[in-house]
């Protein structure tokens, strides 16, 4: 009898993360965390909601954002549903691309703490333009639709995708797009398309692990030697919760880097 091909469950439980990678989960506090994980490490979980001052900071005050270019006011100057409605390229442009609900709005608004200007909703796929929000005189940070489920008739979800190609592949002032991923589900077949598409343009692109606070922190970990073994993304991959605030100070170190 031939043994039975294990499943896709059973494969990612055998994946086994190296010391470093679980230690540097466990440094961040990435992962589903209890509370009393939190207070035992030494930060104030009433003063910051979310934490995203981890690990710089536990003390007693407010913690600033220390990228003062994310502490501009967040301000909505255009949505695109065509590409001659594009604003002007003026500011270098950060890109958030990403499955229908991986967490592109939430995150940056989290990146600002202005919670509700990037616009959100309750019902996956609505989102029909590309958002640009500015903050200051200094960036561009650009809200994408989700590449997977739309709602609309079939000719318009078409048209939508390819502004979001169009976009990508002639917008000089864009430094970076970022691709998020659920950390709960991983790349699947359309991630895989994207990237592929990203390639083919030469455009530079960041892997962004989302909603890191639903999955254990092994199986965090799990997930990102996964994508490291499919040797899949251009720079290391970054591991974020817009709800807990773990990962949110190593991104914007990691985006203010760019400018």
């Amino acid at each position: 009898v031939e043994p039975k091909e294990l499943g896709t469950n059973a494969r990612f439980r055998m994946i086994q993360p190296s010391r470093e990678l679980m230690r540097y989960i466990d440094s961040q506090l990435l992962g589903k965390r209890r509370l009393d994980e939190w207070r035992k490490a030494g930060y104030n979980v009433k003063l910051y909601s979310p934490l995203d001052n981890v690990p710089f900071y536990k003390g007693e005050k407010k913690y600033r954002i220390h990228q003062s270019i994310f502490r501009n006011k967040q301000v909505f100057v255009a949505g695109a549903k065509v590409l001659s409605s594009i604003p002007p390229a003026e500011l270098p442009e950060i890109a958030f691309a990403g499955r229908t609900n991986s967490g592109k709005s939430k995150l940056i608004n989290a990146l600002t703490r202005q919670y509700g200007r990037a616009r959100t909703s309750p019902k996956p796929g609505k989102t029909d333009s590309i958002n640009f929000y500015v903050l200051g005189e200094k960036l561009c940070l650009v809200d994408m639709p989700g590449y997977s489920f739309m709602y609309g008739k079939q000719d318009q979800i078409q048209d939508l995708r390819q502004l979001n190609m169009d976009y990508i592949t002639v917008r000089d002032h864009l430094k970076r797009v970022c691709l998020l991923i659920d950390a709960e589900w991983g790349i699947r077949q359309k991630d895989q398309e994207f990237i592929d598409f990203l390639e083919s343009v030469n455009r530079k692109y960041q892997i962004v692990l989302t909603k890191t606070d639903k999955v254990l922190p092994l199986d965090l970990g799990r997930r990102v030697t996964q994508i490291e073994e499919a040797r899949i993304f251009s720079f290391l991959s970054m591991m974020v919760s817009a709800k807990s605030g773990a990962g949110i100070g190593k991104f914007r170190m990691a985006l203010a880097s760019l400018l």
